[in-house]
């Protein structure tokens, strides 16, 4: 009987060659859309599953809120682990990170080589009972025990010593200590939230010699015993901070807490402001993975379509079955048959054209999946299995349709006349096009909302811009790099600040003078010409001075750049701001200026409370404003003078500007993304149009021919055959419209305090492309219909 079915199946698709290869390719077009989705889905979803703790791993990540302004960061002091672990039983290990060099890269001396580096993270002990990175050399319970080991991953241990073994030889850091090579690590996965270079331990810091609670700049993980009550834990924990903070936190608004999330868990749902490693998001996943369903349902539409428009070829067949004696059940798993066959064969194709798209959609999702992935042989029975779900899912109804015909009926030659499934074709092209406009839609808006970020008056000029890292020992040679860029011509100024525009991150308190309670701002150090170089705008007062620094040095009076939110936040009358006593963090001092609010952080946060004050100690970065001319030639001439002022420090720059766009770095990629699969989407949807028309325009043959015998013109014919299908698509646009404005809103703009607006443009743009395309697909075979030989086709019949 098998033997019977699958040589039926075969003959059918052979007769019917040009809809079996619609709905191969336009099957296999889907399923390779969705194997790639699934793939990229599946990475998403693994982060850090690979530890063989990683149910119990926890991270405490601080929380805490003055005067009505509150913070959440994912950084903690060095008292926390300590403590928890002297207290409560619940919490049996725990390991605490910290990588200064993402502030600052690090510089890595070997021999007369100078490198610069920026994952040099330091780890407790304990990092290896943790967390399971596989350390491929050295003792995992002694390479982080002394001061000043390090721990190597491969990567490093090869660009660094190349075949040599690594194992006891030394690094300089930072132009100081040598540290000790005690180890070799695998490189961490792709997959792995923590990205490190190098592992240094702990103690190799001062501040592992104290338990501070008023400085977090640590991350803190946390091992927990099996079954901890999470609740219990994190109730306990605040209590326990609220009586060791007691002192500090008079205000009973006031509070610091810990929030602690699984480990699994941050990638995709971490809802801190300062992730120390790029995360991705939890909506991302969910859009699309819907998104590869709908083109996967939009491809077995195609399918369903073609195979119930078809029926009638198939009625005289099955009639003949029945009356021979064929059973409904028999003839239903036939059908069901040559629907997983085809599915089948679409597989074969997606396989196919998966793994010939892998590079492009590598380059699209800033992965760096293989083949092998694909091939895996777990994925394959999930895939096998999907092959039977899709392929009884999409035949299930053609099948029930065509085997309920009666074949009284169909052997008199009536059932052409009837009406069935045309109902569920019309209301399936409905939904295939609705669904493609919601991509078109939401395509657009993308793009149109990363035009805006990229547009946007950010409150300061970002273009032309280097940032270079500062150190100690460059201070005492800065005035002699400044004097010789400005000398070459190819810098026109350059100043110092803590931090970058685009990531200012510095959590501090303050209140005006005789005020008991403050509130929570951002705030960073910098010089008298970074405000000037960046080119930001007062609204009252002055810049810092060289009076300012000198001051300083004397009396320790410090000098208060706010901004307006800080002002407004401060409930102070700007004209009066001036001049003003405040108290930041201890540090205390006047107002001497007020800038214009920019934006600080990307845009999906609101503009916050900044304040900009004037200490040398924390001048991290140098931001160079460059000429255009020839900026190849002035970036060569500048790193010659660098070298020559600054030998101990390489000479590497970032771009302020790509610096900026890298904070949207997942919107770029999602842009790039629906844009690829929005273009598959509508070229699947087409093939299935293209099919019902041409089935349509060969059901209507001897129709057109009277029709051109009585004198019916070509675009006569044409309109008689695409009205019905262009007027379900209009039908589609109706429908889709208010769904798609609904889903970008909530899924995609809600995620950004400043957006663009969806406004009419994307929904006309997109309504007229699903026109075009509808018109223009049906029209391809309307006019093929249109130009027959009526007197061929009359002779035919």
């Amino acid at each position: 009987m098998f033997r019977n079915y699958l040589l039926v199946t075969l003959r059918n698709l052979k007769k019917q060659l040009s809809y079996s290869i619609i709905n191969v390719v336009g099957l296999g077009l889907g399923l390779a859309i969705c194997l790639l989705l699934t793939i990229w889905t599946k990475n998403e979803l693994s982060y850090d599953r690979f530890h063989d703790k990683s149910d119990r791993i926890y991270r405490a990540s601080l929380e805490y809120s003055f005067g009505g302004q509150t913070a959440k960061t994912s950084v903690s002091p060095t008292a926390l682990l300590p403590v928890l672990q002297k207290n409560f039983p619940e919490v049996e290990n725990g390991v605490r990170l910290y990588n200064p060099a993402s502030f600052n890269p690090y510089i890595i001396r070997k021999n007369e080589k100078l490198f610069q580096e920026e994952r040099f993270y330091f780890a407790d002990s304990t990092f290896f009972e943790i967390f399971s990175f596989h350390l491929i050399e050295g003792d995992p319970h002694k390479a982080l025990v002394n001061p000043q080991s390090v721990v190597l991953t491969q990567a490093m241990a090869k660009k660094y010593f190349g075949e040599e073994d690594p194992i006891g030889k030394a690094l300089q850091i930072n132009n100081g200590a040598d540290y000790s090579i005690t180890g070799i690590i695998e490189d961490a996965p792709d997959n792995s939230l923590l990205q490190f270079d190098f592992l240094a331990s702990f103690s190799s810091l001062d501040a592992s010699k104290e338990q501070i609670w008023w400085s977090a700049n640590y991350q803190t993980f946390l091992l927990l015993a099996p079954n901890t009550n999470l609740v219990s834990l994190s109730e306990k924990t605040n209590a326990l901070i609220k009586k060791e903070l007691s002192s500090e936190l008079t205000n009973e608004s006031d509070y610091v807490k810990y929030n602690l999330m699984r480990l699994t868990d941050i990638y995709l749902k971490s809802n801190t402001n300062n992730e120390p490693e790029i995360i991705g998001s939890i909506d991302y996943v969910y859009g699309f993975a819907t998104m590869g369903l709908l083109i996967l349902i939009i491809a077995c539409i195609n399918y369903i379509n073609l195979a119930t428009a078809k029926a009638a070829d198939r009625a005289k067949e099955i009639g003949i079955r029945k009356v021979v004696g064929a059973e409904k059940r028999q003839l239903f798993f036939q059908f069901i048959g040559e629907s997983i066959v085809i599915t089948l064969l679409a597989f074969g194709l997606a396989f196919l054209l998966a793994q010939l798209a892998l590079p492009f959609f590598n380059s699209l999702t800033g992965k760096h999946f293989t083949a092998a992935l694909i091939s895996e042989p777990l994925f394959l029975l999930y895939c096998l299995a999907a092959i039977l779900v899709i392929g009884f899912v999409a035949g299930v109804y053609p099948a029930l349709a065509i085997t309920a015909f009666k074949p009284i009926r169909v052997l008199k030659g009536n059932f052409k006349s009837s009406g069935k499934g045309i109902w569920l074709r019309k209301s399936l092209v409905v939904f295939q096009f609705g669904a493609t406009l919601v991509l078109i839609v939401g395509t657009i808006v993308i793009l149109k909302q990363l035009h805006y970020v990229q547009n946007t008056r950010l409150g300061y000029n970002n273009e032309n811009v280097i940032i270079l890292p500062l150190d100690k020992k460059m201070g005492l040679s800065y005035d002699q790099l400044r004097t010789e860029f400005l000398r070459s011509g190819k810098v026109l100024q350059l100043g110092r600040a803590t931090e970058s525009p685009t990531k200012i991150g510095g959590g501090y308190s303050i209140n005006i003078t005789g005020q008991e309670h403050g509130m929570v701002v951002t705030a960073m150090c910098a010089d008298t010409t970074f405000i000037p170089t960046m080119g930001m705008e007062f609204i009252a007062g002055r810049n810092f001075t060289e009076g300012d620094f000198q001051r300083l040095r004397s009396d320790t009076a410090i000098s208060f750049i706010l901004n307006e939110s800080a002002i407004h936040e401060l409930s102070i009358d700007a004209e009066k701001a001036i001049g003003t006593s405040v108290n930041l963090n201890g540090r205390k001092g006047e107002i001497v200026g007020l800038l214009k609010d920019f934006h600080f952080a990307s845009l999906h946060q609101a503009i916050g409370p900044l304040v900009l004050f004037n200490e040398e100690d924390q001048l991290n970065f140098l931001f160079v404003r460059i000429k255009t001319d020839d900026i190849k030639s002035t970036l060569s001439e500048l790193k010659t003078i660098y070298n020559n002022v600054i030998p101990h420090r390489p000479f590497e720059y970032e771009f302020l500007d790509e610096q900026y766009e890298a904070l949207y770095s997942s919107e770029q990629r999602m842009g790039k993304i629906s844009i690829a699969f929005a273009v598959f989407a509508i070229l699947i949807a087409c093939l299935g149009l293209l099919g019902l028309v041409a089935f349509s325009a060969a059901q209507k043959t001897k129709e057109i021919s009277i029709r051109k015998v009585m004198g019916a013109s070509a675009s006569g014919i044409v309109v008689l055959i695409t009205r019905d299908y262009v007027r379900l698509v209009f039908i589609a646009i109706i429908t889709g419209l208010p769904l798609a404005y609904w889903l970008i809103e909530k899924w995609f703009l809600s995620g950004f305090v400043y957006k663009t607006t969806i406004g009419p443009w994307p929904l006309i743009i997109a309504s007229i492309s699903c026109f075009l395309i509808a018109f223009l697909t049906s029209s391809y075979q309307a006019i093929k219909a249109a130009f027959i030989n009526p007197a061929e086709t009359l002779r035919n019949e």
